[in-house]
């Protein structure tokens, strides 16, 4: 009984372990040069808002899986969306990207 009343509590602390460590990985992404904003989903997306430059942002997003990848936030993918085309009425999932990268963890 004990056992089972311990492994129930294990259970219910683990999603909030994760948010927790997407909540710094957000943090830690929001500190990069370029960043303007950054919001993480529940499937394990992060959309980071840019201003428009002329730089290869597929590299700048893997480069940010490795800033994310020491919080152990579940962050499966960076999705870096230039500021004006972050349209707020449209799911993040539908904003056209600058760059792209998957984070394997």
């Amino acid at each position: 009984m004990k056992r089972a009343l311990f492994a129930l509590a294990l259970a219910t602390l683990f999603p909030s372990v994760t948010w927790a460590d997407q909540a710094s990985a957000v943090a830690a992404v929001r500190q990069q040069p370029r960043v303007v904003d950054v919001s993480a989903d529940s499937q394990g997306n992060m959309y980071v808002l840019v201003k428009g430059e002329n730089i290869s942002w597929n590299q700048y997003a893997a480069y940010l899986c490795k800033v994310v990848a020491p919080h152990q936030g579940r962050i499966f993918n960076i999705r870096v969306i230039e500021l004006t085309r972050a349209i707020r009425t449209q799911p993040p999932a539908k904003w056209d990207r600058l760059g792209q990268a998957a984070c394997a963890h």
